[in-house]
C-alpha cells in the first residue's frame, strides 16, 4: 500500500489565494529540477498538508519499525506494507533557530522539493518567502543505511528509508507576511497554519516556538513543539552496492568483516537486526594493551582483582591469575581490567566494544546458527580453554574443597592460554577464542532481552535502553574457570559491574567498516 504524500500537496488548493490568482503550470524546466539530488537528501516537509504530516508522525511514534518510502523526483510515498527493522529514538536538543530566505525557484527545489511546485507559485507572487524554524529535537533511526536483504513484506517499490525526522515549530510566510484568517496550532500534533491571499501575503505555521524552550530533555517532544520540519532519507542498499561497499571498505589488519543479518536470540522469539561490522580475530593481548599504556592512551592493567562479592581469600587466589604486564604473558589475553579500561583501549584504536547482539551474531557464525562458536561438536580440551583437569586441581588445592570441571582431560592451562592456542575451536572467519579463555566485555548494559525488545509487525525487534543503567555490563563467551556447558554456548551471557576486575574477564574490539 502506498500513501502519496507529495502529489496531494502539489494539487490541493490549500492556499485561499488559489481562487484569486492562477497557479503557473510546472514547465519542462521545473520537471527537470525534480531529481533526488544530494541536497534533497534532507528535504523540508513544512508545506505538507496537516493530515499527511499527522499520518507520518503517527508512524514515527508507532514502534512498528523504520519507514520505507518511494522517493523519486518531487514525489515521496510511504510504502506501508514494507517492514524495516529498527525503531526511532528521540533526542532532545537545546532549541535552535534556523531562518532561511527563498528568493529563487532553485532554492525551493533544493530545500523543499516535495512542495516546490506549489511554493514556486507563491514565490512568483510575492518575490520571496521567509522561513523561521525553531528546532527542538530529532527522531533518529539506529542505523543510517539499510540493505535490501533486511526488508520484508511488500517492499518492491521502496527506494529509501527515513533515517531521521527533525521536529520543532515553524512559520513560512511572504516577506510582507500579513496574516488573515484563523490559523492554528494544536497542542502536540501537526496543524496547518493560517490563511493567505495573493494581495495581503502568504503564511503557514505549526507549533509554538515559545513552547520549544520548555524542553525538558525527555523522550518525546514538548507539547506544542512537535511539528515535523525535516526528513533525512538514505537510499536502500542493493546487494551489488553492498558487495562493492565491502570491497571499498576492508577491515583493518587483525580484524575480520562480519556481514550483518537478522537472527533470533535464544532468550526470546523475536528477530534482531545487526549491521556489518569489523571484529578482532583474537582477544586483546597483554602486549597489545601494554603498548597502549606505554603510549599514555590507556591506564596500566592491574595485577589484583576487584569486586564487591570477592572474599579476601578469593581476592588473593584470583589475583595470582592476573596477567598484568608479566614477562612471558605477552600473547595471553589481558585480564583484570575494568569495563572503562576496555572501552578506552578500543577507542584509542579507533574502534569500540561490540554490542552483545554483534558478539552473539559473530559467535553463531551469522546465518549458520551454530550452537558453539566452532559448530556442533561437544566441548573438549582441544577446542577451548575452560576448566579442565588442571583448573579443577588448582582450585581444589586453593580452597580445600571439591571443584567441578567442564571436562576431565587436560586443556593445557590453569589460567589463561595464549590467544589462538585452540584453532579447532575457532569461529567463522577464523575468529579465535569466542568460547573460553576469558569472558569478554561488551558495550551492552544490564537489560534483559524481554525489556529490550520492541515488537515490529509481530516479528522484528530493536534493542533499546529500556531501564535505568545499573552500572552492570554484559559479558559473553565463558572463560578458563567455566565448568558448565551452558556457559560456553553462543547464547550464554552474564553480568559484571563496570568497576570489576576479574582474572577470567578480558575483551576484544569491534569497529564500523
Amino acid at each position: 500500500m502506498l500513501i502519496d504524500l507529495a502529489l496531494a500537496t502539489a494539487c490541493r488548493g490549500n492556499n485561499l489565494a488559489s481562487g484569486l490568482a492562477r497557479t503557473p503550470e510546472l514547465d519542462a524546466q521545473g520537471q527537470s529540477r525534480c531529481g533526488v539530488m544530494k541536497s534533497s537528501a534532507r528535504p523540508l516537509i513544512i508545506e505538507w498538508p496537516s493530515s499527511d504530516r499527522a499520518a507520518l508522525e503517527g508512524l514515527v511514534k508507532s514502534d512498528r519499525g523504520l519507514i520505507a518510502v518511494r522517493y523519486e523526483g518531487c514525489e515521496m510515498e510511504v510504502v506501508r506494507r514494507c517492514v524495516v527493522p529498527g525503531r526511532y529514538g528521540y533526542t532532545a536538543v537545546e532549541p535552535k533557530r534556523d531562518d532561511q530566505l527563498f528568493r529563487s525557484a532553485d532554492d525551493l527545489y533544493a530545500k523543499i522539493p516535495l512542495a516546490a511546485v506549489q511554493l514556486a507559485a507563491e514565490l512568483e507572487r510575492h518575490g520571496a518567502l521567509s522561513l523561521a524554524m525553531t528546532v527542538a529535537g530529532q527522531h533518529q533511526a539506529p542505523n543510517e543505511r539499510v540493505g535490501r536483504g533486511e526488508l520484508s513484506g511488500g517492499c518492491e517499490q521502496a527506494t529509501h528509508v527515513i533515517t531521521a525526522v527533525t521536529v520543532g515549530a515553524f512559520k513560512l510566510s511572504s516577506e510582507a507576511g500579513a496574516r488573515i484568517g484563523a490559523g492554528g496550532r494544536l497542542g502536540s500534533g501537526p496543524a496547518a497554519g493560517a490563511s493567505s491571499s495573493a494581495e495581503r501575503g502568504f503564511e503557514r505555521s505549526d507549533g509554538d516556538p515559545g513552547r520549544c524552550y520548555f524542553n525538558d530533555g525527555g523522550s518525546a517532544p514538548t507539547t506544542g513543539c512537535g511539528a515535523l520540519l525535516r526528513l533525512e532519507v538514505e537510499p536502500i542498499l542493493e546487494a551489488a552496492e553492498l558487495a562493492a561497499q565491502r570491497l571499498r571498505k576492508p577491515c583493518p589488519d587483525g580484524t575480520v568483516l562480519v556481514e550483518g543479518g537478522r537472527f533470533r536470540p535464544a532468550s526470546h522469539k523475536s528477530v534482531a537486526a545487526v549491521a556489518d561490522f569489523c571484529l578482532d580475530l583474537h582477544e586483546v593481548t597483554v602486549a597489545d594493551y601494554a603498548a597502549c599504556a606505554d603510549d599514555g592512551h590507556c591506564s596500566a592493567a592491574a595485577t589484583t582483582v576487584q569486586g564487591e562479592d570477592i572474599t579476601p581469600r578469593a581476592r588473593t587466589a584470583e589475583s595470582e591469575l592476573c596477567n598484568g604486564d608479566r614477562r612471558g604473558r605477552g600473547k595471553h589475553p589481558v585480564n583484570c581490567v575494568t569495563w572503562h579500561q576496555a572501552e578506552a583501549y578500543c577507542r584509542a584504536r579507533g574502534g569500540r566494544l561490540p554490542s552483545e547482539q554483534e558478539w552473539e551474531w559473530a559467535a553463531r557464525g551469522g546465518p549458520q546458527e551454530r550452537s558453539y562458536a566452532w559448530g556442533e561438536e561437544e566441548p573438549g580440551p582441544r577446542l577451548l580453554n575452560a576448566c579442565g583437569r588442571e583448573c579443577a586441581r588448582h582450585f581444589e588445592s586453593t580452597y580445600s574443597e571439591p571443584w567441578p570441571s567442564l571436562f576431565t582431560s587436560k586443556d593445557g592451562a590453569v589460567g589463561t592460554a595464549k590467544v589462538g592456542d585452540y584453532p579447532r575451536g575457532a569461529g567463522r572467519n577464523r575468529v579465535q577464542d569466542l568460547a573460553g579463555n576469558v569472558w569478554e566485555w561488551t558495550a551492552s548494559i544490564e537489560i534483559t532481552y524481554q525489556t529490550e525488545v520492541s515488537v515490529n509487525a509481530g516479528d522484528s525487534v530493536v534493542f533499546t535502553k529500556g531501564s535505568p543503567d545499573t552500572g552492570n555490563r554484559v559479558i559473553r563467551g565463558g572463560g578458563f574457570t567455566t565448568d558448565s556447558d551452558e556457559d560456553i554456548r553462543v547464547t550464554a551471557r552474564a553480568l559484571r559491574n563496570m568497576k570489576d576486575r576479574r582474572s577470567d574477564v578480558g575483551f576484544r574490539c569491534a569497529q564500523d567498516p
